[in-house]
């Protein structure tokens, strides 16, 4: 009798099955990489008629949907269509997943051989990649293991290699000086010059930026700017850049500058033509979220472009920053007392605009030298010169905390409630919000599966020739805005979901302990937070603390 190679066995078991003894839902994943130079044959939709063509030669697989991510990188599973799939697989809607290969499932391959070899078998779902020949079904051996660990492995460092190269790309264009940022800074305008984006002076915004730095080393202080620039009607950054227009025009809204703005164009390097790009990083292999990177790893350049502020003025503007922050860090908190959390933080508004408040710190030194963080707290608006300013409104933060504490004791006192009435209460409210949200959540589902299913519906009309390329792309435009707002808010029920059951477990034992007598004990975030819903701050020395248990509201008024 003849042998029979074993890649044969293979392909015959992947083609042939005479007599199913169960039929398998399955679900196509197709995946687009962020790879700009991904082959013809790797298109989303070729991967699909390759699994569809396979699955039709199949008596055993019936095809249930398909899945797709579109411009998603493989070296993690954070994927909208991937994460609807396994939803599906933990809904028993879909047993059995089938690529066109081992890369368009994933490129880590620590990732990918733990879905394969661990979580696929334990959930019961069976896994083919067509062209790798690979049937979780019909693995022969370790050898058959190790040679889909080898292939994981080389996809995984294509797609390290892809990220070095782009790192490579971006660095090369630093050192060559381009611009590699979005807008151009303001006062500058970036134009291609051959493959190198420069930036050219604009002369109107140019002389904003030449008369904010005049103002600043006259003396003026970042205040005295914003006013200056309301008082010219010069629009902010933000809508000259959407414009054009350096001055407000007839029918447009004046938006007053803040001074973080200010302070920005002070201190940006760009002015005196140097480019100091590289600051921030997202695009490191493994490590997709925006993170600082050091400031020994900056690309600094210098005279890439026309300077709008020459040197000894730019330094001389950063000198009277470094004076006046010789006891600061860059966030402007002293160094030798360091800053308190803001317990606040969440729940403070401002009763007259609801803005929150801001919390302003200040250091107060004794005859004695030592030396104290005092905190109060202002309605931001109050600075403001435009139409938006706020009536004047403070509190210093021990009379916020004395008037808390007071709420709190009124509140128990009055409602003569015991510890296991306000905990069953508790448990009543957390569980019919997690039936709303619950609820919520199972619409939302619906909504984006509509969705999906309508693209899909519209997509083959349009391989069919009933639906232009244009009508297509269109639509599908749309449905993906929809899927994306939907998937959004879908992501923020989730998370609240999963808070609910902590902090009613929290708000049961700080109600016990304040009912008790404790209410002058110490005072944190997740006591306020637990606690109070919202505390609003107006005018004459009122305060109103609403509470989150009964959604009742104290006034009180300060001394």
């Amino acid at each position: 009798m003849a042998r029979t190679s074993k890649k044969k066995q293979t392909n015959e078991n992947l083609t042939v099955n005479a007599r199913p003894s169960k039929i398998y839902s399955v679900g196509i994943y197709a995946r687009l990489s962020v790879d700009a130079n991904d082959r013809k044959n790797e298109s989303i939709e070729t991967q699909i008629e390759i699994a569809k063509a396979f699955i039709s030669r199949q008596s055993d697989l019936g095809l249930f949907d398909c899945y797709t991510d579109i411009g998603k990188t493989g070296t993690n599973f954070e994927r909208e269509g991937f994460e609807r799939m396994m939803r599906d697989v933990r809904m028993r809607r879909i047993d059995c997943i089938v690529v066109k290969d081992l890369s368009r499932f994933g490129r880590n391959h620590i990732e990918t051989g733990n879905y394969i070899e661990k979580i696929f078998p334990f959930m019961g779902v069976r896994f083919i990649a067509v062209t790798d020949n690979f049937d979780s079904m019909n693995i022969s051996g370790q050898n058959e293991t190790l040679r889909v660990n080898l292939k994981n492995l080389v996809n995984e460092m294509y797609a390290k290699d892809i990220a070095v190269k782009v790192k490579s790309s971006r660095q090369a264009k630093w050192e060559q000086g381009s611009y590699t940022g979005g807008v151009a800074p303001y006062g500058y305008k970036a134009e291609w010059i051959g493959d190198k984006k420069c930036l050219f002076v604009e002369d109107a915004a140019a002389d904003i930026v030449k008369k904010i730095f005049d103002l600043f080393l006259s003396g003026k202080n970042m205040k005295e700017i914003v006013i200056w620039l309301y008082g010219e009607k010069i629009v902010r950054p933000t809508e000259y850049h959407k414009t054009g227009h350096v001055y407000c025009q007839d029918g447009e809204k004046l938006q007053q500058w803040s001074r973080g703005t200010v302070k920005m164009i002070l201190t940006n390097p760009v002015y005196r033509g140097c480019l100091v790009q590289g600051r921030t990083c997202g695009k490191d292999y493994m490590m997709r979220d925006r993170h600082d990177i050091d400031s020994e790893d900056w690309s600094v350049k210098e005279h890439t472009h026309e300077a709008i502020i020459n040197e000894e003025l730019f330094f001389k503007a950063a000198g009277k920053f470094e004076k006046s922050s010789i006891y600061c860090n860059k966030n402007g908190y002293s160094k030798k007392i360091p800053i308190d959390e803001d317990i606040y933080a969440d729940v403070l508004y401002c009763g007259d605009c609801g803005f929150k408040m801001k919390r302003i710190s200040a250091i107060k030194t004794f005859g004695s030298k030592d030396s104290i963080r005092t905190y109060s707290y202002n309605c931001p608006k109050t600075d403001r010169i435009d139409d938006d300013r706020c009536t004047a409104k403070s509190i210093t933060l021990n009379s916020l905390n004395n008037l808390v504490r007071e709420a709190i004791r009124q509140e128990f006192s009055l409602s003569a409630m015991r510890p296991k009435d306000l905990a069953e209460s508790n448990n009543k409210e957390a569980e019919q919000l997690k039936a709303d949200w619950n609820e919520e959540l199972l619409e939302l589902e619906r909504k984006i599966e509509n969705l999906t299913k309508r693209t899909s519906e519209q997509y083959l009309k349009y391989r069919m020739g009933e639906m232009d390329a244009e009508s297509f792309k269109r639509m599908k435009e749309e449905n993906d805005k929809k899927i994306t707002s939907f998937q959004k808010k879908r992501a923020d029920v989730a998370e609240k979901l999963t808070t609910i059951d902590y902090e009613t477990v929290q708000k049961n034992h700080f109600l016990r302990t304040l009912v008790k007598g404790n209410e002058k004990g110490e005072l944190t975030a997740e006591v306020v937070g637990t606690l109070i819903h919202r505390i609003e701050i107006y005018p004459d020395h009122r305060v109103k603390v609403i509470f989150t248990f009964k959604r009742n509201d104290v006034l009180l008024e300060r001394i």
